[in-house]
């Protein structure tokens, strides 16, 4: 018999107790309150029980078909994770409507990833164009494509993440809720060294600087049009152009191996010191 419905959590109780048992991060949660708040707010402070009713389902079902396909990955994915959570934590047995609409052949297709805007032939002039920006602008982008770092990973780097004498950069919050490290190479190091220069310890790189502006700042100087995320896709393939395999290229860009993949996700470990090498060449064929 499931628990009473006095004693259940509310949806918005209930995304709270999954964010802290799953560690989400605060943007993350912010963002995942918001899609709720906005998109299922007549759900938000009901017991999640009411997830099962038929009005949830149809509402479901309007919102598959109206919105926009990222927007209803989004949604799709936080109401099934949440679902998945009570029914583990508090015994409710709650299928997903989204779970239902797919079978029936209801819902829209997944979000198709977006085009690079960005390739090697417009290298030369989108280090003409950033190289002309101001010091804080030029080292933030040429840092995230010398490193594939996401754009935060690279904009929240402190100066106690930058170990110079040990030649080690650690990013202790990234997308996959794991800290990543990356060796520091010498295409880099002038870099850090520069930023990491008279700032004191919990002090940020690159503080003050807007990670959404810089790349209009870049095209304003004369880029070619490109995404933060263009530069970290642009490492990858040159990474794979050069033959650099793929175990060595997921530590280069904190990417997991895929669940069913034991041999990477359970045996293969690589250091710093194993993708210094190769990540090293990388940076060089960039910048050639």
């Amino acid at each position: 018999m499931a628990p009473a419905q006095a004693q259940l959590p509310t949806l918005r109780e209930a995304l709270a107790e999954y964010a802290k048992a799953k560690k989400v991060k605060a943007s993350s949660l912010a963002r995942y309150e918001s899609v709720l708040r906005t998109h299922f707010a007549d759900w938000f402070d009901k017991p999640v029980l009411a997830l099962k009713d038929s009005a949830f389902g149809n509402h479901c079902h309007k919102f598959a078909q109206s919105k926009g396909a990222a927007l209803v990955d989004l949604g799709r994915g936080i109401v099934g994770s949440i679902l998945k959570y009570v029914g583990a934590v508090h015994g409710l047995d709650i299928r997903s409507p989204f779970v239902k609409l797919g079978a029936a052949g209801l819902m829209p297709d997944r979000p198709q990833p977006r085009a690079r805007k960005l390739n090697e032939s417009g290298l030369p002039e989108w280090f003409k164009a950033v190289d002309s920006l101001p010091a804080v602008q030029r080292d933030y982008l040429r840092l995230i494509l010398l490193t594939g770092l996401r754009k935060n990973e690279g904009g929240d780097i402190k100066r106690k993440d930058v170990d110079l004498a040990g030649g080690v950069l650690v990013i202790p919050e990234t997308k996959g809720n794991k800290p990543h490290s990356l060796p520091i190479t010498e295409p880099v190091r002038e870099i850090l060294e520069r930023r990491c220069d008279g700032l004191e310890v919990d002090a940020r790189l690159f503080d003050g600087l807007s990670a959404d502006h810089v790349t209009e700042m870049a095209k304003r100087a004369g880029a070619p049009a490109f995404t933060l995320h263009d530069l970290r896709k642009l490492l990858a393939s040159v990474g794979a152009r050069l033959g650099i395999g793929d175990a060595i290229l997921r530590r280069i860009l904190g990417h997991a191996p895929k669940r069913g993949d034991v041999l990477h996700r359970h045996y293969v470990s690589l250091c710093e010191a194993d993708i210094a090498d190769p990540l090293t060449q990388l940076q060089i064929t960039l910048t050639m």
